[in-house]
C-alpha cells in the first residue's frame, strides 16, 4: 500500500504530537501546606509551590530544594557582589536573590529587559525556579503579561562565524 506524501506527513505529525503530549505533565500551583497534606495527589503532575517572599525567607528550609514561585518588586538587577547575573527581590524588608545558572553570565536578553522594565516601573514580578542555598535558580520571570523562559539560549543564533579570524 502506497501512501501519499500528505498522508505520511499527517501521520508523522500525529505521532510526534502524541509522543510530546504523553511526556508533558499538568502544571499545578499549590501552597506548601496543601501539598504536604496529600503529596500523592500530585504524583503525576508538575508541582510549583507558591509562596510569599516573607514565608520563603522565614521558613527557608521548608522550601529549599523545591520549585517555587514568588512575587515581589525587583530592587536590583545585575552582577554586584554575586557570582552571576541576578535580580534582587525585596518586600517588607525581606530579600531574595533570583539568579541564572552557574555556567551562564546572562540569561536571555528578553529576561534582562523584563527585569529592567519591572524595576523602572516599580512593578511586582513573579519569579519561578528551584530554591537552592543561595536563592532561586530562575526558570521563568513573569511581569505585565510577559512570561519569559530565562533558560532560553538565543545567543547561539546571534553570533555566527562569517569567516576566518586571523
Amino acid at each position: 500500500m502506497k501512501l501519499s506524501h500528505k498522508i505520511k506527513s499527517l501521520l508523522y505529525s500525529a505521532l510526534l504530537l502524541a509522543a510530546m503530549t504523553g511526556c508533558m505533565k499538568e502544571l499545578v500551583r499549590v501552597d506548601l501546606d496543601t501539598y504536604l497534606k496529600n503529596p500523592k495527589q500530585y504524583k503525576d503532575k508538575h508541582v510549583v509551590i507558591t509562596a510569599t517572599l516573607k514565608d520563603v525567607t522565614e521558613h527557608y528550609d521548608r522550601y529549599k530544594g523545591r520549585e517555587i514561585e514568588v512575587s515581589a518588586p525587583i530592587v536590583y538587577s545585575g552582577f554586584r557582589s554575586f557570582w552571576t547575573w541576578y535580580v534582587l527581590m525585596e518586600q517588607d524588608g525581606k530579600k531574595l536573590h533570583c539568579y541564572e545558572e552557574h555556567y551562564r553570565l546572562l540569561p536571555a536578553p528578553v529576561a534582562v529587559d523584563l527585569a529592567l522594565m519591572a524595576r523602572s516601573q516599580k512593578g511586582i514580578v513573579t519569579a519561578r525556579g528551584d530554591l537552592l542555598s543561595d536563592g532561586i535558580e530562575l526558570n521563568r520571570l513573569k511581569y505585565n503579561g510577559y512570561d519569559i523562559n530565562t533558560d532560553l539560549d538565543i545567543y547561539k543564533s546571534r553570533y555566527i562565524p562569517i569567516g576566518p579570524y586571523w
